[in-house]
């Protein structure tokens, strides 16, 4: 292919152009910081001119004859001491300008990091609440935080209600989306520095971890579903163990096959309790992001 030939005042006019239309294309919370910090820095001129043009009239009318060399000095120091006065005032402007700037590119890596990861909560929502439903109970498909037992568990090898998981199980989809919001979460952990939105970084974790320690009872509890017992599935043996399992049922006092159950079903209560922090915290950062930005904050999904 023949590359084209752009002479020098070619790319120059291309560069100028690209840069005007960045300059048209700037978001209005960069526009307002830079009118602002412009604003300041006349106004710190100003006050510099003012000081010292006050110093040398004080100078003049309380010097006693004519203003000697010793005069000027000591104006002089005057000058440099609102000179220092200035940069001093400047650095601190400079500083919290930095930290503004640093704040909203955070704030704003998160939002954009949000807008991946909020699919993949509600796919996530649905599949989790299909396992903890009985089928004779409707599915509160959004509802973030459930209070449930393993005995609510027991249909989680049906197949799923979702034509779009046609053929898999409720655990099956569910495992396949919680690794999913895993992968998401960890993204937004590793890009995002959270000098200023730590919290959010926690509630991230929180998920992480309760995933990551639960992965392997999940795997067994999943593969239950095409594992056999001798002539009997363990699927139907996991079933009948969930059904005779009293109300008030513990981890410590249920068989072994059983245990792998109730570690699920505390790293789902696990999961809803990060999820729900993290969502409270991002619908903060989401609407003060709007606010800088001069507009409303986009409608979310009313979860319960």
């Amino acid at each position: 292919m023949k590359k084209p030939n752009l002479k020098v005042p070619d790319v120059i006019s291309k560069v100028r152009g690209s840069d005007a239309l960045g300059a048209k294309n700037k978001k209005p919370s960069e526009r307002a910081e830079r009118a602002h910090e412009s604003r300041l820095l006349i106004y710190s001129i100003f006050a510099i001119i003012f000081y010292i043009a006050i110093a040398w009239v004080a100078v003049a009318v309380f010097a006693d004859g004519e203003v000697t060399m010793t005069d000027i000095v000591r104006g002089s120091m005057g000058s440099v001491f609102a000179l220092l006065f200035a940069v001093i005032i400047m650095d601190t402007i400079n500083s919290r300008s930095e930290k503004r700037k640093k704040r909203r590119e955070e704030r704003k890596a998160i939002v954009r990091h949000n807008k991946i990861i909020q699919p993949v909560i509600d796919m996530y929502l649905v599949r989790k609440n299909m396992v903890i439903t009985l089928n004779d109970k409707s599915v509160r498909k959004f509802k973030v935080n459930a209070v449930f037992t393993i005995k609510d568990m027991k249909d989680m090898y049906s197949l799923s209600e979702l034509i779009s998981d046609v053929g898999k199980t409720k655990i099956e989809v569910y495992a396949y989306y919680q690794e999913k919001l895993h992968e998401k979460f960890t993204h937004l952990v590793e890009d995002v520095d959270f000098s200023y939105y730590s919290d959010l970084c926690d509630a991230a974790m929180k998920y992480i971890n309760a995933t990551s320690y639960g992965a392997s009872a999940l795997d067994a509890v999943v593969g239950y579903q095409d594992t056999m017992a001798g002539t009997k599935s363990m699927r139907s043996m996991v079933v009948n163990l969930i059904r005779e399992e009293p109300e008030n049922g513990k981890f410590i006092d249920a068989p072994p096959v059983l245990k792998n159950v109730y570690l699920v079903h505390q790293m789902i209560n696990d999961q809803e309790t990060a999820l729900e922090r993290y969502l409270k915290l991002v619908q903060g950062i989401i609407e003060e992001d709007s606010r800088e930005a001069g507009r409303k904050a986009a409608s979310e999904i009313d979860y319960e």
